[in-house]
């Protein structure tokens, strides 16, 4: 890497920095490049050869985030990968609480609400994302395949309408994985994503008294309903 290059790396990831902190005082509505030209003391077109636009700043950290997501769910896939399935998805479950509750501005950029006027480009997005279920989807094929757990009954009574959709996506999605390997990850990903949004939001803290032991059997509970 080149002395330019370098500067000029240093300078997207320090835009980069401060667009994290706005929307971690204003939230992520309140993205504004001229502001973070500003604080930097540049003009708000030499911001722009950095980048074109906001939606391409945008684009930027949301794939900073799943990539550090993804790295942080597949290294504790690592150190668990000689244990059993369910002990090694336990694990990354628990990692995907901890990243969401450590980062919550890049997770609420990820899965939260829209950006207004924002349209995600799903060329550069979508395979990124798809590296973060990648850990959790290997484990549930080794669990069902390699070691032999019975597909839960629910699976048999999936509605048609559901079930010819599904199958489409998944085709696009992960084609050479299993339709109910795939459904499986996506059912137990619809419950965790739904606890940890209420905890980064403080709705559950009322309710429970403890989240993280909360969360952990809760886990433990779907993991017995999917055979695990």
């Amino acid at each position: 890497m080149t002395r330019r290059e370098k500067f000029r790396q240093i300078t997207m990831d320090e835009i980069k920095s401060l667009a994290r902190l706005q929307m971690a005082e204003g939230g992520t509505a309140s993205l504004s490049l001229n502001a973070i030209a500003r604080q930097m003391g540049m003009s708000g077109p030499a911001l722009y050869r950095y980048f074109e636009s906001r939606d391409a700043l945008i684009t930027a950290l949301i794939v900073d985030a799943y990539q550090a997501l993804a790295a942080a769910l597949e290294e504790t896939a690592a150190r668990f990968g000689d244990q059993p399935a369910r002990e090694g998805l336990l694990q990354v479950l628990l990692s995907y609480r901890r990243w969401a509750l450590d980062h919550p501005v890049d997770f609420q950029l990820i899965f939260g609400n829209p950006i207004p006027g924002y349209q995600a480009e799903e060329a550069v997005t979508a395979p990124t994302a798809g590296k973060v279920f990648a850990p959790i989807l290997r484990i549930l094929e080794r669990a069902y395949r390699q070691e032999n757990r019975p597909y839960p009954n629910f699976l048999e009574n999936l509605p048609p309408q559901v079930q010819i959709r599904f199958s489409q996506s998944m085709q696009d999605f992960q084609p050479f994985l299993p339709d109910k390997v795939v459904y499986i990850g996506i059912v137990g990903w619809y419950h965790i994503h739904g606890m940890i949004m209420l905890e980064l939001f403080n709705h559950i803290q009322p309710l429970v008294s403890d989240p993280a032991a909360f969360y952990r059997f809760e886990i433990e509970r779907l993991m017995d309903l999917m055979n695990l």
